[in-house]
């Protein structure tokens, strides 16, 4: 019980969505279009987003996962049009804004509440914007969700993050969730772990599952071997 106290929970997470009367004008698109995209300046930048992140700062210029979704199904959306969302991840406990006066966007506290949902919104809005001139003009609707409004819809969504625990080394293999647990049984008899938050984590999508399925139907087998 107490290791289960001190597990900890990966980034949480503010995401957008919208929907646009063209597609995504982006600069040097290829001739097919992908159905995801990243938006980082570098690999330095994304590194140090990540650190600002770590240190409970909310990013200024937030790394993006972007998903197109008329791209994979056209029927999705009407004709001409796309359905876009992005995310990005900031603290579980918001000790700054990373944005200086300088940079001349509203600040972040971190309470969540609209303005800063709309802070947020205008930070990921201005990414594409570079990325993908006349984006803005294109956006018909927006919303956005922050990591209250992830939780209520989605209660494994501990403070909108959506990996089921952080990621580190010491909460992976046989220490996820923690040491002792690193298998899909748990002591209650029929009871198996299938979320994010056992091995291999969220970035494996459907492996938890998988694991948790396997050992139910192993330990059937064990019990009814006559059913065979």
């Amino acid at each position: 019980r107490h290791r289960m106290q001190r597990f900890e929970w990966d980034p949480s997470t503010v995401k957008v969505d919208w929907a646009l009367d063209g597609p995504v004008p982006w600069e040097g698109a290829p001739e097919a279009l992908p159905g995801t995209v990243h938006i980082a300046d570098s690999l330095d930048q994304l590194s140090l987003t990540g650190g600002k992140v770590a240190a409970g700062l909310v990013p200024e210029r937030p790394f993006l996962l972007v998903g197109q979704m008329g791209v994979a199904d056209p029927t999705r959306v009407p004709d001409g049009g796309e359905a876009l969302w992005a995310y990005t991840h900031v603290p579980q406990r918001v000790r700054g804004d990373a944005a200086t006066e300088g940079d001349g966007l509203p600040r972040v506290r971190g309470t969540w509440d609209e303005a800063d949902l709309e802070a947020m919104a205008e930070r990921v809005e201005a990414r594409i914007e570079s990325r993908a001139p006349g984006f803005r003009d294109r956006i018909t609707a927006r919303r956005v969700l922050g990591p209250r409004q992830l939780e209520s819809m989605d209660r494994n969504l501990v403070g909108g993050a959506i990996n089921g625990g952080t990621a580190g080394l010491h909460q992976q293999l046989v220490f996820r969730p923690v040491a002792g647990s690193g298998r899909a049984e748990t002591p209650v008899r029929g009871l198996y772990l299938a979320s994010a938050s056992a091995h291999p984590g969220g970035g494996v999508h459907g492996a938890c599952g998988a694991n948790a399925a396997r050992a139910a139907l192993w330990h059937h087998r064990i019990r009814t071997p006559w059913r065979r």
